[in-house]
């Protein structure tokens, strides 16, 4: 069995390898006798890779998985494709015009380029969070029933699209800027830490800046703002009316982190977190309900144990319906309905 040698994964992850190295680790890959000694290379030298996390969250599995999810979006057929081309068309350059033979080179790898334009796309299953890291090296969280698509070509056109909510730390790069596209706006950046909310559901899009700098965009409206740390920028769909507030940054990011932090919030915003984390749905029977405040910081408890520590201290009492399941045996989404305390 041929030995891992990590530095050529690093390399790879970091997307400085050449054909051979791109033949040899994807033939490691391929192997499923090796995943033990993959896993192995990979945690002896955790920290060098892109995406790691503290040593207490160590998963050797998601950098694994990222290095064969690499090795697939990255399969270099439209390279070899070139290569081959050009090596015929050498060898009969002798029987052709020199113009033709150029013009019809171009023409090919025109033709091939044209598949960089082809997008990837990453999924967060509802009630589920994913860490995705892009070939940039730009990283971060999709939090439940989001999707991410990005362009092939991703290091000189680092556009993407974004339907749901993430968290993002973006390599700086003044020559190539970040932008995410949503329905209703199109975020900036540079190089900056910062979270997108774009719920199809909802009727606000949001982002909010934790740091760094960043530009909202609508040209549809010829809106330009320019956000700080610690602000909550917030866009009414429908009206297109926005506004701007301060904000602790890190307390609303905190989803990545698998926490859910309430500070005086109206329990109409609670519920509709809590509804995307748990992947349920929240019935409000009383339009006065939603405008009680709420204050706790949750991690990783059930959803009946959040809904009964809420109403241990508002005035409201809750029923959790029966999940019912259809003729294939597909269970429901969970309904919770709340109501105000006779």
């Amino acid at each position: 069995m041929e030995n891992i040698d990590y530095r050529l994964l690093k390399n790879f992850s970091e997307g400085k390898y050449s054909f051979r190295d791109y033949k040899r680790i994807s033939s490691w890959f391929e192997d499923s006798s090796m995943r033990g000694e993959l896993e192995s290379a990979i945690g002896q030298h955790w920290y060098e890779f892109p995406g790691a996390r503290d040593e207490s969250e160590k998963d050797l599995s998601i950098i694994y998985d990222q290095l064969r999810e690499q090795i697939r979006r990255e399969q270099p057929s439209t390279i070899s494709l070139q290569k081959r081309m050009i090596r015929i068309y050498s060898k009969i350059a002798a029987v052709l015009m020199l113009p033709l033979l150029i013009v019809t080179i171009v023409i090919l790898l025109h033709k091939n380029n044209i598949d960089t334009s082809s997008w990837a796309e990453i999924y967060a299953p509802p009630g589920a969070r994913t860490l995705f890291v892009l070939p940039d090296g730009s990283k971060g969280w999709l939090n439940s029933n989001t999707k991410l698509k990005y362009p092939l070509n991703f290091r000189s056109n680092r556009h993407l699209d974004l339907s749901g909510e993430a968290y993002f730390e973006v390599t700086k790069n003044k020559d190539y800027p970040f932008v995410v596209t949503t329905p209703n706006l199109d975020v900036m950046v540079t190089g900056t830490i910062f979270s997108v909310s774009a719920l199809r559901e909802e009727n606000t899009t949001e982002v909010i800046l934790q740091e760094g700098v960043v530009e909202v965009n609508n040209s549809g409206i010829g809106l330009t703002s320019v956000m700080k740390p610690d602000q909550k920028f917030v866009i009414d769909n429908q009206s297109k009316k926005y506004q701007i507030s301060s904000v602790n940054a890190q307390q609303y990011n905190a989803w990545k982190d698998g926490m859910l932090i309430f500070r005086n919030e109206p329990l109409d915003d609670v519920f509709k977190r809590l509804s995307r984390w748990y992947n349920v749905k929240i019935n409000v029977a009383d339009e006065q309900i939603k405008k009680y405040k709420y204050r706790a910081t949750f991690k990783n408890e059930p959803i009946e144990e959040v809904i009964s520590l809420i109403a241990l201290t508002l005035p409201i009492e809750y029923k959790i319906q029966k999940r019912s399941y259809d003729e294939n045996g597909v269970y429901a989404v969970r309904e919770i309905t709340i109501m105000k305390h006779p």
